[in-house]
């Protein structure tokens, strides 16, 4: 299992979306984020994380559809994570592992 992160422009959300639904991702974490540092000029601005957590045979496919949209935007302040995740836990069917995600 891992956990893919992006920090993209709230305009791209939408992209991504159809992008991962495309390729039979549909369940994602949407936050709300402030970026800042020299890639931004030094000022704070406004970006949207996603959190999308994925099986290892969904990884690749997961990571390509991301990656063509942000490549597309062309946009230098957009980053993508792959994490590790040890467990995941499907609280209302007591479901651990794999199968949670």
């Amino acid at each position: 299992m891992r956990l893919v992160v992006a920090v993209v422009k709230p305009s791209e959300v939408e992209s991504v979306r159809q992008a991962l639904a495309a390729v039979q991702v549909t369940r994602m974490t949407v936050c709300d984020a402030h970026g800042y540092g020299p890639l931004h000029g030094s000022a704070v601005v406004q970006e949207t994380m996603l959190e999308i957590a994925v099986n290892d045979d969904f990884l690749e496919r997961t990571v390509a559809a991301v990656t063509t949209v942000l490549d597309r935007a062309a946009d230098a302040t957009s980053r993508l994570f792959v994490l590790p995740a040890v467990d995941a836990v499907q609280l209302y069917r007591s479901v651990r592992g794999p199968e949670a995600v």
